[in-house]
């Protein structure tokens, strides 16, 4: 049985925004590059408002500086594309920090399995707890304790705990993305972009 191709969400591309929605494409090319510019941030360019405050976060957990150095913050996102078994955003994640973050291939591929990998026992306390947020697991006070104990305080806490619920809300709902721009780029008869 075959259904009609139904828009079930606009997306909304480079170059079909208002104004503002220009302006935050242009800043995300800019700080990023255009490969962010995906059906995430197309959705909620349907409320310049929503795309303003999610990049607006995401912008400060991920590129501006902040109590943990960006580059543990950009590998703590992979973790939790990797624990939310998201392919996309794995394979997102993973050229983006070979790429943009110009991190050694090897060195991301031990992000995958950290536990097995010679990754330092700081970036491993952090990661254990981002996995367990990924996958709606408790965090323990011995696991808060642990991240102390690697010299981590309130304000780095909140980060991690911030982008590992970010990003692994992203990644668990990606699928519901995906689907959306299918159907759209379909209806369309475009690629996506």
């Amino acid at each position: 049985m075959s259904h009609p191709v139904l828009e079930l969400v606009n997306l909304i591309k480079p170059g079909e925004g208002d104004e503002e929605v220009e302006k935050i494409y242009e800043e995300i090319c800019k700080i990023k590059d255009p490969r962010w510019l995906g059906p995430l941030f197309g959705f909620f360019a349907n409320v310049p408002g929503l795309l303003k405050a999610w990049w607006e976060l995401q912008k400060q957990l991920e590129v501006l500086k902040g109590h943990v150095p960006r580059d543990l913050m950009n590998r703590v996102a992979m973790v939790c594309a990797v624990a939310s078994d998201c392919p996309r955003c794995v394979n997102f994640h993973k050229t983006d920090l070979i790429h943009r973050m110009e991190m050694d291939p090897q060195e991301v591929e031990k992000l995958h399995d950290f536990e097995q990998s010679d990754l330092p026992e700081s970036e491993k306390t952090v990661f254990r707890v981002v996995q367990k947020l990924a996958l709606n697991e408790q965090i323990t006070d011995e696991e808060f304790i642990e991240l102390r104990k690697e010299g981590y305080d309130d304000a780095s806490i909140v980060e991690i705990v911030s982008v590992a619920i970010l990003e692994s809300g992203f990644a668990r709902h990606a699928s519901v993305f995906a689907a959306i721009a299918i159907l759209v780029f379909a209806s369309k008869k475009i690629s996506a972009w």
